[in-house]
């Protein structure tokens, strides 16, 4: 009796510390899965696919030019950008993990018209990862 008591609080045991683990795990996943898609559009010049992870407003700095400004002008900014500076290499320097409900990640493009650090911040919220700042400098 005495070690199927000691086998059922083995298990409770590990039960508990997978519940404890998962939350850290599905976040671990979810940061890379945006870290993916925002890479992908980063190398296709995509900018709508970039707007699609902003948040309603973003702290945008694009070389000289920065503002707080709405989704849609930050798409439109960004747009600009693509069309004068083709991206031809795209690769991730840095990653923060999640703190406080936000983390950070740091690209450097290249471009026809040269290189370029590409800093993201993002916010958690809801269990949704948005961009609520972009600097490219």
């Amino acid at each position: 009796m005495l070690n199927v008591i000691n086998g059922l609080g083995r298990k409770l045991r590990h039960i508990a510390f997978a519940m404890l683990l998962l939350p850290c795990i599905t976040l671990t996943s979810f940061q890379t899965d945006v870290a993916l898609e925002l890479l992908g559009a980063l190398k296709s010049n995509n900018a709508k696919n970039v707007a699609n992870l902003f948040g309603q407003n973003i702290s945008l700095s694009i070389k000289n030019d920065s503002g707080y400004y709405s989704k849609f002008q930050a798409e439109v900014m960004l747009s600009d950008f693509f069309r004068t500076s083709k991206t031809t290499e795209v690769k991730q320097v840095q990653r923060t993990n999640s703190s406080n409900n936000s983390f950070y990640i740091v690209y450097q493009i290249k471009t026809g018209q040269g290189s370029y650090r590409v800093f993201v911040k993002f916010n958690q919220s809801g269990g949704e990862a948005q961009i609520n700042e972009l600097r490219i400098e």
